[in-house]
């Protein structure tokens, strides 16, 4: 886990208490469904502005972009793309070397 606002979110109770701008997950076999649906919702509600899904049973990374609680864009990166973020400008990561 990357934190990159650490102290203006961390609690008295020393746990974060802030909503990240990006989450990038690496799925399995057995959280696949979770990570795609569930979790998926879950960010979406929550105020997170992007998501990244890495699934190396594809090899492809999908990213969404989240606004006003829905997905404004979304596109999926095979094993020979940059994968690059809606968010943070100049973000990119050769899909490729992922896997």
């Amino acid at each position: 886990m990357v934190i990159c606002d650490l102290e203006e979110q961390l609690g008295d109770d020393g746990y974060y208490k802030g909503v990240p701008a990006l989450i990038a997950e690496i799925i399995s076999e057995t959280s696949r469904s979770k990570d795609m649906v569930t979790k998926l919702d879950l960010y979406m509600a929550c105020g997170v502005r992007e998501y990244w899904i890495v699934n190396p049973l594809n090899a492809e990374v999908t990213v969404y972009e989240f606004k006003e609680q829905a997905i404004s864009n979304s596109i999926t990166y095979k094993k020979q793309g940059i994968a690059k973020s809606y968010l943070f400008e100049g973000l990119a990561v050769d899909v490729a070397s992922l896997f």
